[in-house]
């Protein structure tokens, strides 16, 4: 993710070593984790073959960043107005079974019938 929208560069050495350029200038270095156990296997086997570069297909990458339709505040507060609706509706329909349960309108549940012994 780094490279794809922040104009994040990088550069590979040989022996697995990525070096990273920030946008702000600042580099950082990060090593392969293998080269703790198996510092052998960090050497290179073969020449390095680097592709020519070619252009950005599409141009500006920062172009295709997706874009929200709502702000995360926004997003939040309709996740919990969803909820708070769907908990009103679950607590009417429990009050509507258990008025019927009192009045003795309640239909019969097909799950309630005698045991099968």
């Amino acid at each position: 993710m780094l490279k794809t929208f922040g104009g994040w560069k990088d550069r590979q050495l040989p022996d697995g070593t990525v070096i990273w350029a920030a946008p702000s200038g600042h580099t950082y270095v990060t090593t392969p984790g293998s080269a703790l156990l198996f510092p052998r296997l960090c050497a290179p086997t073969a020449p390095v073959v680097v592709p020519k570069k070619a252009g950005i297909a599409g141009g500006d990458r920062n172009a295709k960043m997706p874009r929200r339709r709502r702000t995360r505040a926004q997003s939040g507060a309709a996740a919990i107005a969803r909820e708070r609706a769907h908990n009103r509706a679950m607590r009417q329909e429990k009050r509507r079974d258990a008025y019927a349960y009192l009045l003795g309108n309640a239909e019969p549940n097909p799950d309630d019938g005698p045991p099968p012994f």
